[in-house]
């Protein structure tokens, strides 16, 4: 009677499970929703929304007038001959900017917020294209796993159809061992890749800051060969688009507007005062006007400073723009060569290499060739397969340096 009770719990417990709901399976992760994680998480995407509320900043103050400025006095007075008591005075003063002086600092506070401005989007850019490189990282190191895990289920079949033609005196012993070995050395492949993907996984799962699902399920695949690229095209992108060209000949525009600033300058800013004075003998009210007179220093020291900025920023633009190019022309050579490469792997290398393979197989089965022969097919297929995902990833990698360039919207 006593074990009646455990029982029951027993089979309470299978019927438990056996209703139980199932735990919802995990989605797949994606590249476009990892690409949104990193960019809802990574503290460089605030950095990105700070740099743009710093541009509206810059814009809005450049166009305030000068605050106001008060002024009240009061002291006691003791006239010879005549009753003591205090005296005040208070005053109000406003400087107007000259109207030419004020538009050019308008101006050159808009040049200040493009550099803002392009600066967050050169590091939106940047954040977006390292995500996509890093997804693409992790796709290449499971499928050199996955090759690698294949491979030693080939050559583990093949060491035992190895030891069972040994036992049955169809092939030498020492085919045998050479089989182990190779069956080890595979083993040893897949085990160092296995170790590689989990560094990729751990440096995608940092980038991302939010918590990733564990085990983490990933979908998508490498690039495919893209059709070779126009250079006229991609160079009308680059002077669009690309933030830092556009950052710096915002600069150079900036610091031109300053130095036409530090000129205008020469004509001085007028100051207007409203101002009381309640005296013991008598009460003034009026308006004083008051001006810098440039007789002896007429702001040369500041213009001359602001042109030669401007003349610096002016060349460091054109340096900017001639080196962007050589690098966008580099790019889309690097480019056009590797997806010529991935597609003369996947095309044309691959398969032979498969039906190489598959002839080598068949044939020691047979016992028309030797052990040799068939583990040369088999690493070169392997290697084949290894050599066309290595290829895709330099394709993910020159288009990420072409989207540095024109936009990570690119070939996508």
């Amino acid at each position: 009677m006593s074990a009646l009770p455990g029982r029951w719990f027993v089979v309470l417990a299978v019927a438990s499970a056996g209703l139980a709901p199932e735990a919802p399976a995990q989605a797949p992760l994606g590249e476009e929703s990892y690409v949104q994680v990193v960019l809802r998480a990574h503290p460089a995407a605030r950095q990105s929304t700070a740099l743009a509320a710093a541009a509206e900043a810059e814009s809005r103050s450049a166009r305030l007038l000068p605050d106001p400025v008060l002024g009240f006095s009061r002291a006691d007075a003791h006239p010879q001959g005549g009753a003591s008591g205090s005296e005040t005075g208070w005053s109000v003063s406003q400087p107007i900017p000259w109207p030419a002086t004020f538009a050019a600092g308008k101006r050159a506070a808009d040049q200040q917020a493009a550099v803002f401005r392009n600066e967050g989007v050169a590091t939106r850019w940047e954040l977006e294209i390292v995500a996509r490189a890093t997804f693409s990282r992790l796709l290449y190191a499971r499928a050199a796993l996955e090759i690698a895990t294949s491979a030693e289920a080939d050559a583990l079949a093949l060491k035992d159809l190895t030891a069972r033609r040994a036992d049955l005196g169809e092939s030498r012993e020492v085919d045998r061992i050479k089989a182990e070995v190779e069956w080890l050395r595979e083993q040893r492949t897949r085990r160092s890749l296995e170790r590689e993907a989990e560094a990729v996984e751990a440096i995608l799962r940092q980038l991302a800051v939010e918590p990733l699902p564990r085990p983490l399920i990933v979908t998508g695949a490498l690039p495919e060969p893209v059709p070779d690229t126009n250079g006229d095209d991609l160079r009308a992108r680059l002077l669009q688009a690309n933030p830092g060209l556009l950052a710096s000949q915002a600069a150079a525009a900036r610091e031109a507007e300053l130095a036409s600033v530090a000129r205008r300058s020469r004509v001085p800013d007028l100051d207007v005062t409203w101002f009381r004075d309640e005296e013991l003998d008598k009460t003034a009210t009026g308006f004083q006007f008051g001006v810098r007179v440039p007789l002896w220093n007429a702001n040369r020291g500041a213009i001359a400073r602001a042109e030669a900025a401007a003349a610096l920023a002016s060349a460091g633009a054109q340096r900017a723009l001639l080196e962007l190019e050589s690098s966008l022309e580099k790019a889309r050579q690097e480019l056009d060569v590797a997806s010529r490469q991935a597609q003369i792997v996947s095309a044309r290398i691959l398969p032979a290499a498969a039906r190489s393979l598959e002839l080598a197989r068949l044939s020691y089965q047979e016992g028309e060739t030797s052990l040799l022969d068939l583990l040369d097919a088999q690493r070169t297929f392997r290697e084949t397969q290894r050599e066309v995902a290595a290829s895709r990833l330099a394709l993910a990698f020159a288009l990420a340096d072409i989207r540095r360039l024109v936009g990570p919207d690119f070939g996508r």
